[in-house]
């Protein structure tokens, strides 16, 4: 149809009562049905009167119409209604623009140049929002799953299923050879530690080597400035021990203490990934860290001590074997400490951000930097109600043979170990249905 002839068909309409600009658009109804949304906008706007952006606005606002009456009575998804309006839109923005420059859009093969890309796009970001719903409709029934204490099933393929049914024949058949477990559901299994154990050796090697190298560099680094604060004081020896290997026994004892501490809780809490391994409990997590730290300090000890000893700075000890239970010790007060820690952090997650501050004032109560017999007569309580200040000045005493901790009580420390220890079993035996497998 040449333009004359659109005028003419234009000015009939015009003249005709109950005219609506955009109405030329429904003249289409019998014709064929467009394939593409650029071909419906296009045919629209053949048949519709155009010249104005008024009036090619008309004819936009009824293709709209026209296409969600189409998905309401196809019920298609919201989210597929959204894509094919935000499509249309663009399609109609793009073929605007080439109108207002000038483009006639009416020739054989017209298509806007960036419409490829655009269509492209929104297709894209489409296809996101389904697979983001979809992880979020997982990650929620996961979670209610977890929450209600039932196993969580996902749709497999068919090859996946059956290869599936071919694993879990074979894992009947391979638990039918071995020896019935006696290990109740909820306690833990000792032939599992050393599996776990290795397991963790090597989750820590796979860390940052850095991590590694700072248990030894940590020490080190606390030793040299309690040593520091010694020296430009002018003192040189403690009640008869020297500075240096008076800082590496306070030093070493509470980075161990602290890392126990601090390890075996977050293993505590975090224990749900390893609690679907057969007889692995969270208490077994937690003294498996304790034991590995403990091993750790033991050789930077005795790393610390051999190098410091070969350029004649640290003295060696008098007594190993009892400078070494002293040291264990301490490492199952950390353990202890850590699973009263973990326990109350299943029920307050911020508890273990608070455990730093506790920690922290514990340390300047147990003799790391001092022993009680540095301190007035009247001073002394303030220190000796902490059982770690015994134990550290337990150690100190077995170390050295020049001093001999008058205030340090043995049965003390012993007793209230025992009742730490107790204590940390019962709490965590009410704290251990809070950790649930995931």
């Amino acid at each position: 149809m040449s333009n004359e002839g659109r005028i003419r068909n234009w000015q009939a309409r015009r003249q005709s009562g109950g005219y609506r600009l955009g109405a030329g658009a429904l003249e289409r109804k019998g014709a064929p049905v467009p394939v593409t949304t650029l071909r419906r906008i296009l045919d629209a706007l053949i048949i519709a009167s155009h010249e104005t952006p008024f009036e090619r606005r008309s004819v936009y606002e009824m293709l709209q119409t026209e296409s969600d009456s189409e998905a309401l009575h196809a019920s298609l998804d919201e989210e597929v209604v959204e894509l094919r309006r935000r499509q249309l839109r663009t399609a109609i923005r793009l073929v605007e623009e080439d109108i207002r420059a000038g483009v006639d859009v009416f020739t054989q093969g017209y298509a806007p140049a960036t419409l490829a890309s655009a269509q492209a796009r929104l297709i894209e970001s489409h296809s996101k929002r389904a697979r983001r719903r979809l992880d979020q409709q997982t990650r929620e029934a996961r979670r209610r799953a977890t929450r209600d204490d039932v196993a969580f099933r996902i749709d497999l393929a068919p090859t996946e299923a059956a290869d599936l049914d071919v694993l879990r024949a074979s894992a009947n058949v391979l638990h039918a050879r071995q020896r019935a477990s006696q290990v109740g559901v909820g306690r833990s299994n000792p032939q599992a530690l050393l599996p776990l154990l290795i397991l963790q050796l090597q989750m820590i090697q796979g860390e940052s080597r850095f991590a590694l190298i700072w248990t030894l560099a940590g020490p080190a680094v606390l030793l040299t400035l309690i040593s520091s604060l010694y020296f430009l004081m002018g003192t040189h020896f403690v009640l008869g021990m020297d500075v240096p290997t008076f800082s590496l026994l306070g030093a070493t004892t509470w980075i161990m203490f602290r890392q126990i501490i601090f390890r075996s809780s977050a293993s505590y809490v975090s224990a749900r990934g390893l609690l679907n391994l057969r007889g692995v409990t969270p208490l077994m997590c937690a003294l498996v860290q304790a034991i590995i730290y403990l091993a750790i300090y033991l050789m930077v000890f005795v790393i610390l001590i051999a190098a410091g000893h070969c350029f004649d700075i640290v003295t060696l000890p008098s007594n190993w074997p009892a400078f070494l239970c002293f040291v264990a010790s301490m490492g199952a007060a950390g353990m202890a400490m850590g699973l009263i820690f973990g326990s109350i952090a299943t029920e307050w997650r911020f508890f273990l951000k608070l455990g730093t501050a506790l920690e922290r004032l514990l340390e300047i109560f147990s003799s790391v930097f001092f022993v009680s017999e540095q301190l007035p007569e009247q001073y002394r309580p303030y220190v000796l109600w902490s059982p770690f200040a015994h134990g550290m000045q337990l150690l100190r005493s077995v170390y050295f043979d020049s001093y001999h901790s008058s205030d340090a009580s043995l049965t003390y420390y012993v007793m209230s170990l025992v009742i730490l220890v107790s204590v940390a079993l019962g709490v965590e035996r009410f704290a251990r249905s809070n950790v649930q497998p995931m």
